[in-house]
């Protein structure tokens, strides 16, 4: 039977979507897996949640890597550290809905039960011919060059410290993220033949202009290494350190000594990984920090572990001085902030409230806030087209630049920001990359719609979903006991496979479209008789459509007039949907059809 591809184009917001095996491409399909999929939404490396959460429900690790590893780069790692804004837009979470799905534990799960790892991806294009550099061997670095060498070019990536891994080693704490599984992960990039080699320093060994001129195209991802000054008096004291120097050489140079009573000031991820290792090695450790607790970026439960390790926190104070004996730090004087209007980030202002100075003492100091790019090494032939007057890059936070072949990747172009945003970011500059060596878009994104697991028939099946499984209580995460914690071992010890699959059966499998056709039901109702969620299916009088035909809403049937005149259809609302099943099961006229919606990309022809 002929496709009609114009009444298909937009078929999942037109709500028209009767037939799996299709293939959508339309701005609307894309607009719907935008509004209906939140989780996916929010994540910068775009990973197919609900498809990975699904896979750990039904016991298939291996295949919840994968559909990690497709998209993510770093499924294990991510699995620890990740800044998880999916689950701030989980739809568990919102009001009445309980606890959001425990999303990035789930990820953990995959890789820690999996059977066989490590994991490869196959090549998706033969060897272009095409030779790409890579500043940069942090995650921004690897992921671009991942997705590269998958795209068929040869890529080389040249880091100036000892080992791959970028912050991954350098800033967090093998007891929130273990080497070994570090090495794994990039053992799977480079096992795609991609070449790294440490231990060279670009600006020194030698420049910029020598190899964007021995390349094909050149991605910069040199991260944010270089601090941000505090801007107080004392900062030149003697036991003043920045969190990056300081994480640095206690993981990766072996320093054991700190001071007896340690400051940290800060209020981020670098200064909870400062506070918990200093700790660790024997101090009494305090973090200042200038706003109040709420405002703190950290990970969910981090700020709790800190305080039962035996750490202090002291919010809304701000430094203005470090006072120093015979030119080392001694103390610190502080004044208390008060807090002002929200900003633009969504985090409290604060002022300085007059006459709350105090002081306190503190034998070393820790500078935790924040991190820019350094573009220094940069060299002169390239710098007055790439950098800008202020030190950052004049491309902004963009992936091209004023060199027709030389791209940004991850925080250099950001900026200090999250592991995924970075891969995120990397994945875009790949694609742009990738356009620039070939001439054309070589890939391109579809919206893949399939049958139910399970399927009873080509139209409907089941999710595998209950009503029972939208009150199970989100599992926490297992965590070594407090006496029992040091620099080596892993503070959260994972979900056991018993608790992963009923972890990952909290997830309402967004990705699941359920449709009732209107040319089947009869009106018998048996649907809304068994809904387990008030105004999941509701009784409607018709719906509401914008400009190019997009379901926006639906007009309900009004008080007392239930006749044909105003109550002619049933509607499945998928923002309340939770994919249950329950009404397909006991629709006596198959009218209700169950179509899994995926995004995909595929090689364009």
């Amino acid at each position: 039977m002929a496709v009609d591809r114009s009444r298909l184009a937009g078929a999942l917001s037109a709500g028209i979507l009767e037939r799996s095996g299709l293939r959508l491409d339309a701005a609307q399909d894309f607009e719907w897996l935008d509004r209906n999929i939140p989780c996916r939404t929010s994540c910068p490396a775009g990973t197919d949640i609900p498809g990975y959460l699904e896979a750990v429900y039904e016991g298939r690790y291996a295949d919840a890597y994968r559909i990690n590893l497709r998209d993510n780069v770093f499924p294990g790692v991510l699995g620890r550290v990740c800044s998880r804004p999916c689950e701030d837009a989980c739809r568990h979470g919102r009001a009445g809905n309980g606890d959001p799905v425990a999303i990035c534990f789930s990820k953990r799960s995959a890789a820690d039960h999996m059977a066989q790892p490590p994991a490869r991806l196959e090549p998706i294009f033969p060897p272009s011919g095409r030779r790409v550099a890579v500043v940069g061997a942090g995650v921004g670095g690897l992921a671009a060059a991942r997705e590269l060498a998958l795209w068929g070019h040869r890529v080389t990536v040249f880091e100036k410290h000892a080992r791959p891994g970028g912050m991954l080693n350098q800033g967090i704490p093998a007891f929130r993220l273990p080497r070994d599984l570090i090495s794994r992960e990039i053992d799977q990039i480079t096992a795609l033949a991609v070449e790294v080699r440490c231990g060279v320093d670009v600006g020194k060994d030698f420049t910029l202009d020598h190899l964007a001129a021995g390349h094909d195209a050149v991605v910069l991802a040199a991260g944010t290494l270089k601090p941000n000054p505090i801007g107080i008096p004392g900062a030149d004291l003697t036991g003043v350190e920045h969190g990056l120097g300081f994480l640095l050489a206690v993981n990766e140079a072996g320093r054991r000594e700190v001071g007896r009573n340690v400051a940290v000031i800060g209020g981020g991820y670098t200064a909870m990984d400062c506070a918990r290792t200093a700790l660790r090695l024997g101090a009494r450790v305090t973090v200042y920090y200038r706003r109040q607790r709420a405002d703190m970026v950290v990970l969910p439960g981090e700020l709790e572990e800190f305080l039962a390790e035996g750490g202090t926190l002291v919010n809304e104070a701000a430094p203005l001085e470090l006072v120093g004996e015979h030119g080392r730090v001694a103390g610190i004087r502080f004044a208390r902030t008060a807090s002002t209007a929200r900003q633009a980030d969504g985090r409290a202002g604060f002022e300085i409230a007059a006459g709350t100075g105090f002081d306190v003492e503190a034998d070393q100091v820790i500078l935790a806030i924040g991190q820019r790019p350094e573009t220094g090494w940069i060299d002169a032939a390239l710098a007055s087209r790439l950098v800008g007057r202020d030190g950052w890059l004049a491309s902004g936070s963009g992936s091209e630049t004023a060199l027709p072949n030389v791209f940004v990747a991850g925080d250099f172009a950001l900026g200090a920001t999250t592991l995924i945003r970075a891969i995120g970011h990397a994945k875009q500059c790949a694609r742009r990359v990738d356009r620039f060596l070939t001439g054309r878009e070589r890939l391109r994104d579809r919206v893949a719609v399939g049958p139910a697991v399970h399927s009873k028939s080509p139209e409907a099946g089941t999710t595998g979903r209950t009503a029972a499984m939208n009150t199970i209580p989100i599992h926490p995460m297992p965590v070594l006991a407090p006496q029992a914690r040091g620099l080596e071992a892993e503070v959260e010890t994972g979900y056991a496979p018993p608790e992963a699959r009923a972890e990952a059966s909290r997830c309402y499998l967004c990705h699941y479209k359920f449709e009732i056709i209107d040319s089947r039901c009869v009106l018998c109702d048996e649907c809304i008789k068994v809904k387990p969620v008030p105004d999941c299916i509701v009784e409607i009088a018709g719906l509401v459509r914008d400009d190019e035909s997009r379901i926006t809403g639906y007009l309900p049937v009004a008080a007392g007039q239930t006749d044909s005149l105003y109550y002619n259809r049933l509607w499945i609302d998928q923002d309340k949907c939770v994919r249950c099943g329950q009404c397909e099961a006991v629709c006596p006229v198959n009218a209700i059809t169950i179509q899994k919606v995926t995004p995909v990309i595929e090689v364009a022809v």
